[in-house]
Formats: C-alpha cells, sequence, structure tokens
C-alpha cells in the first residue's frame, strides 16, 4: 500500500498544474515496484526538470500488510506520526530536500516495524501552521491534540482538523491509518 503527501510551493493554477503533474509522475513510478526513496528520487527529477522547476514537499510511504512493515522517504516534509500505546511520536527525520531543489538530491529511507493498533498521521502544513507560532509549536500542538483518545480514526481526524488552529490560506491535506 503506498501513502504519500505533499506540497507544491505557490499558490494559483501553476502550483495546482505542477501538484498534478507529481501526482501522475508517482503513480507511474509506484507501479515500477521500486521503494519509496528511489521514488523520490526519480520525482525530483520530475520536479526539476519536466516542471519548470519547480519544488515541493512529500512524503512517500509503503506498507506491507503481510509483514507490518513501513518503508519511507521524504522529501523536505514534516514527518509522519505514529500513534502507539497512547503516545505519539514523529517518525524519525530520514534526509532528503525538497523535490526540484537539487539535480543530484538522494533520500533517505526509514524502516518502522509497525504493530496492531498503531495509527499512522501524514499532514501538510496547511493543518498546523499558524502566524504567531513557529513551526516546531505547531508541530508540538498537533502531537499533543494526536495523543488524545478517539473512539474511532474519523473522530481522531475530525479532532485534529477541528482543533490544530492554523490561521493561513493553505490547502490541507491530512491521511490517518489504523491497523487492525
Amino acid at each position: 500500500m503506498l501513502l504519500s503527501v505533499g506540497d507544491v510551493a505557490g499558490h494559483g493554477v501553476e502550483a495546482a498544474t505542477g501538484m498534478v503533474i507529481l501526482r501522475n509522475a508517482l503513480r507511474g513510478l509506484a507501479t515500477t515496484g521500486a521503494g519509496p526513496a528511489q521514488i523520490m528520487d526519480w520525482l525530483n527529477q520530475v520536479a526539476h526538470h519536466l516542471a519548470d522547476r519547480m519544488t515541493a514537499t512529500a512524503v512517500c510511504a509503503l506498507y506491507d500488510p503481510p509483514t507490518r512493515m513501513l518503508r519511507w522517504a521524504r522529501a523536505g516534509h514534516l514527518p509522519p506520526i505514529l500513534l502507539r500505546d497512547g503516545s505519539g511520536s514523529e517518525l524519525p527525520m530520514v534526509r532528503g530536500p525538497l523535490l526540484g531543489a537539487f539535480t543530484d538530491a538522494r533520500y533517505e529511507e526509514g524502516r518502522l516495524q509497525l504493530r496492531a493498533e498503531d495509527t499512522l498521521l501524514l499532514y501538510t502544513d496547511g493543518l498546523i501552521e499558524r502566524r504567531d507560532h513557529n513551526l516546531r509549536h505547531a508541530q508540538d500542538q498537533l502531537l499533543t491534540i494526536a495523543r488524545r483518545s478517539a473512539a474511532t480514526l474519523d473522530h481522531r481526524l475530525d479532532d485534529l482538523l477541528t482543533h490544530c488552529n492554523s490561521d493561513t490560506d493553505d490547502d490541507t491535506c491530512l491521511i490517518g491509518v489504523h491497523l487492525s
């Protein structure tokens, strides 16, 4: 199962067009069976050469249900959150620059063994960004809200969308996966 979230720099038609290009490229690259770091490397080439040198952040994760192994790579994007046993933490910050920033960028791949009842959250900065706080403060607030108990994944996502209090006009994307 491939999970991905990203955010193109800028606004308007150019940014939307760029996101369509990257999304379609990601869909095609995913069919190769390559791992997340390799997919990010190729997606970087698309962003740099084929999409008017746009820049974007992204996380690409590959989950294997039989082994419960999660592999992920990131391109300048905020780290996913893992909720486990009533606690929550950000996944380690594997290295990877913005998509489109450098022709020779390399992306690290993280690995994590997931367990039953784990919840994984991927999101864009539009969920947490505030003009009056730095990004680290906003990420800490997100973790606090995400750690609250919730009856279902839908309730958890609704709670995050309601209480993260972003005050920018940036687009928001939030993906939640709960393992049973």
